[in-house]
């Protein structure tokens, strides 16, 4: 049991590690949990041997910590390959990264789609807390200091007049400011990161007439609108769900407020809409786990880009993936302490997305290998290397109890990222754990 000081809620948090000696099966983590849930165990959180060691490259102020307690753990340490090797101090940077980069995407579908709730703002301004308290103290992102994001937080808690899309907004200037602070827009630079322009072209047959909602847009937009980029599922798959778009404007909160809660739709499919200027833009693309010009279609105007060599960009996605399993196991904690009830609950979509993260951690590593591959190839691919069925676990989610899909999916992101690593080879043992292993 971890107590952690006062943040911006006023008063201590407990959270409950469960560290296992052996990977879980699903029936295994749900029935782990439920016990530390009836013995009366705050924010239960089970890491199986595989995550804790992931954590010693993509969230390795927590490994450490562990380590420094139990005596067997320093030696699971992994290591990056050396085309996307880190100092130690970076690697704590490159976690920081990862969980604002993740938390901040989702700024606009919170505005645009309504997707907020009093616990969505809330995890918002842990995130930001959690990078304030890491600008003093150890030296992971000093730079982020002058932003005071802290007292920022407090402030706009502490507002309870203000309105939700103000809110919001207010939200999103925090993470755009945090996000190009620690990434801030460049050129060319010596680790092969280029900016680059993605401009509209014909689109190819397949895609002719698909994205027909683009003159929509403009006229929303007006004379700011730089850039309409579509990306996901619309342009890799014939079979799809919704379309991902983004947006470039010269004022993207004008846009926001304008089209805030409207939850925009095209023949029946809703428009996720990411709303960013020019330079929010690149900020973005400098800590994302892909290469939008590879895997996304300007459909029109221009814009800039970034292009990043693959190494690092595997590094990400793997970040990312680890990032998303700790969600996943704490989504599953609460989903057993709190089961949703009858009346409206947040949790439901967020169920439905969590389940969908193997998928997306997936998918976005094959991105960052220039591999396009389709939702649908990505699920035959988990089916074969791990046996996870992705659309009969988001099925179960839907049709009833999230318990037993969450937990299946939670491993799942691990088993993706073995398999993944596997064939890419960027993560291995410790280089003196690699030796002793040769010379026993």
């Amino acid at each position: 049991m971890v107590e952690r000081p006062p943040t911006w809620r006023g008063q201590p948090y407990v959270l409950t590690y469960l560290l296992l000696d052996r990977e879980p099966s699903a029936g295994d983590l749900v029935a782990l949990q439920r016990w530390a849930t009836e013995a009366g165990m705050p924010n239960a959180r089970a890491i199986p041997p595989s995550l804790l060691e992931w954590s010693s490259l993509f969230n390795p102020r927590f490994f450490d910590a562990v380590a420094a307690e139990h005596d067997d753990v320093a030696e699971r340490r992994l290591e990056l390959s050396a085309a996307a090797a880190m100092e130690p101090q970076r690697l704590a940077r490159f976690w920081l990264e990862s969980v604002l980069f993740l938390a901040g995407v989702t700024l606009s579908a919170a505005i645009v789609q309504s997707r907020h709730s009093p616990g969505t703002i809330a995890s918002k301004y842990d995130r930001l807390w959690e990078a304030g308290s890491l600008a003093t103290g150890d030296d992971v992102a000093p730079e982020l200091a002058p932003l005071d994001l802290r007292a920022a937080v407090k402030a706009l808690d502490e507002d309870a007049a203000l309105a939700t899309v103000d809110r919001l907004l207010a939200i999103r200037r925090l993470f755009l400011a945090s996000l190009a602070t620690l990434a801030p827009p460049g050129g060319h630079e010596a680790d092969g990161t280029q900016v680059e322009t993605m401009a509209a072209r014909p689109l190819p047959e397949d895609l002719a007439g698909r994205f027909g909602f683009v003159d929509d847009l403009r006229r929303d937009c007006g004379d700011g609108l730089r850039a309409v980029i579509v990306y996901g599922s619309s342009v890799s798959s014939e079979d799809f769900a919704d379309y991902d778009v983004l947006v470039v404007v010269d004022e993207p909160e004008t846009l926001l407020r304008r089209i805030a809660g409207q939850s925009p739709t095209w023949r029946g499919k809703e428009l996720n809409v990411g709303v960013y200027s020019p330079d929010e833009l690149v900020a973005m693309q400098r800590l994302s786990g892909d290469n939008l010009a590879e895997y996304g279609v300007c459909v029109w105007g221009e814009a800039l880009v970034v292009r990043k060599p693959a190494a690092p960009l595997l590094a990400r996605n793997f970040s990312f993936g680890v990032v998303r399993q700790r969600q996943q196991l704490g989504m599953l904690s609460r989903a057993i302490s709190e089961p949703v009830g009858d009346g409206p609950d947040d949790r439901r979509n967020l169920h439905e997305y969590f389940v969908k993260i193997p998928a997306n951690v997936a998918k976005g590593t094959f991105g960052a290998l220039g591999e396009r591959r389709s939702k649908e190839d990505v699920h035959a691919w988990m089916r074969e290397r791990i046996g996870f069925d992705a659309p009969a676990a988001q099925a179960s989610v839907v049709a009833g109890d999230p318990v037993l899909p969450l937990a299946t999916a939670s491993l799942a992101t691990g088993a993706v990222l073995r398999a993944l690593n596997d064939q890419v080879g960027i993560v291995g043992p410790h280089r003196e754990r690699h030796e002793e292993s040769e010379n026993p």
